[in-house]
């Protein structure tokens, strides 16, 4: 006959509460971090986003009647360990020196796009948290919409938040992420360019109005249309890097299509082929008295070459309803095009570009890297860029979304969290290791 302890239950209630505490208190230190004045003021408002979802499910937990809080409090506080973690890493590295100064410079560029856009469209929606830059192990940038299933995404392992994936479909910020394998290369970083332009598509509601552009003003039979439609989100996010970096992003492109190329990485049907992605780019560039040098073109003249002009022009010809009346060029063109060969060859002799634009830096540098790559290395052009970018970030918080709306937003969010997790908590009973699953289908879009 098994033996009663009459202590169990009190000693249950007292680890339910420290496994509550300890959370609690953590949620509240990255918080303090990210207040203004401190290491991460940058990222308040993502911060204080994911610790609002997570703090809202704590109490809620609270109130749960003490049977079932002793029952199942601590496998809902794993699962947001879990989810936390996620974001925790993210934060952590940026506590590192060699990679906090790279994730500054990427995250700088991303603000840099988001922003203009961000304000122009204050007045019919309203503001939202930028994207969150990082490392990660997948080969290729790419983009994680607001709101994603981000489940893919979490570390593997024995938690139950591996047994089904309800829990993480609601990510609080965009992502971007970069390849380790990008490194300190500066010319790959302009990829940034291209993932945050599908942040802004995706933030600000642009798809309609893009569509209907497209339909519209081009002109296209029917055939070609319909693949345009399915190519739109990878053409604007060319046509959006184009304009903020100018011919550089053109060569940081056409070295990593050449790259795939050489992978024998297959064309995805999501994108156009090579030949007119790059004509895409071409067709955005401001058009200046002095050509610019351009990577070749891939491939041979054909009838289509013809409709990326068509497309940019539709694209980018009038001023957009969701973003105040503004055009893209307006808000995000690289500033002063027609000094970047002056800052290149500043740069070339170890001098500061002088520049006071992100991405006007970054396009300097990645040009300077084509021109002559050895020189590039041996004027340590790279580094001395990062510092200027770094130089230019301003002291405070970055202006975002409201308060008020950020609440009731995300308590929400932790709301519908907390019930997902307690139904789950509810039907999974005893722990048991999870089966291998497949990778998801979240809404992820690579460069």
């Amino acid at each position: 006959m098994t033996r009663v302890d009459g202590g169990y239950r009190r000693r249950r209630e007292h680890e339910t509460r420290h496994v509550i505490d300890d959370l609690r208190a953590e949620l509240s230190s990255w918080s303090s971090s990210a207040s203004e004045g401190h290491s991460l003021e940058k990222h308040e408002s993502q911060v204080r986003s994911v610790v609002l979802v997570l703090t809202t499910v704590l109490d809620r937990i609270e109130l749960m009647p003490s049977d079932e809080r002793v029952l199942r409090a601590a496998d809902i506080v794993l699962d947001l360990h879990h989810l936390w973690d996620f974001f925790r890493s993210k934060l952590l590295i940026r506590q590192v020196p060699r990679y906090g100064r790279l994730l500054e410079v990427t995250d700088e560029l991303a603000w840099s796009l988001y922003e203009p856009v961000m304000l122009a469209a204050a007045s019919d929606s309203r503001l939202r948290e930028p994207p969150l830059t990082f490392p990660s192990r997948r080969p290729v940038p790419f983009a994680t919409a607001r709101g994603s299933d981000f489940e893919d995404l979490l570390s593997h392992g024995r938690q139950r938040t591996m047994d089904g994936r309800k829990a993480s479909k609601c990510l609080p910020v965009p992502l971007i992420s970069l390849p380790w394998s990008s490194g300190r290369h500066l010319p790959s970083l302009l990829a940034v360019a291209h993932e945050t332009a599908h942040h802004i598509e995706d933030d600000f509601g642009l798809t309609p109005s893009l569509l209907a552009r497209l339909r519209s003003v081009t002109g296209m039979e029917t055939d070609r249309l319909l693949l345009w439609e399915r190519w739109l989100g990878e053409a604007f996010a060319d046509i959006c890097a184009t304009i903020a970096c100018g011919p550089a992003y053109i060569w940081a492109l056409a070295d990593a299509l050449r790259t795939a190329e050489e992978r024998h990485t297959a064309e995805s049907a999501d994108y156009p082929p090579d030949r007119l992605r790059l004509l895409i780019c071409h067709a955005a560039l401001p058009s200046l008295q002095e050509p610019y040098s351009l990577p070749p073109l891939p491939g041979h003249q054909e009838p289509a070459d013809m409709e990326p002009d068509a497309v940019v022009e539709a694209l980018l010809s009038d001023g957009m309803r969701e973003l105040g009346g503004k055009g893209l060029r307006e808000l995000i063109g690289l500033r002063r095009p027609a000094d970047i060969p002056d800052e290149v060859a500043r740069l070339r002799n170890a001098l500061r570009t002088r520049r006071r634009d992100v991405p006007g830096i970054l396009a300097a540098a990645t040009l300077a890297f084509v021109a002559d790559p050895s020189a590039y290395e041996a004027a340590g052009i790279g580094e001395r860029c990062m510092n200027e970018v770094i130089g230019l970030r301003q002291k405070g918080k970055r202006h975002t979304v409201s308060d008020g709306h950020r609440g009731s937003r995300d308590s929400q969010a932790g709301d519908e969290l907390f019930e997902l997790l307690r139904d789950r908590a509810e039907a999974s009973g005893p722990r048991v290791p999870p089966a291998r699953t497949a990778p998801g289908s979240g809404r992820y879009h690579s460069a």
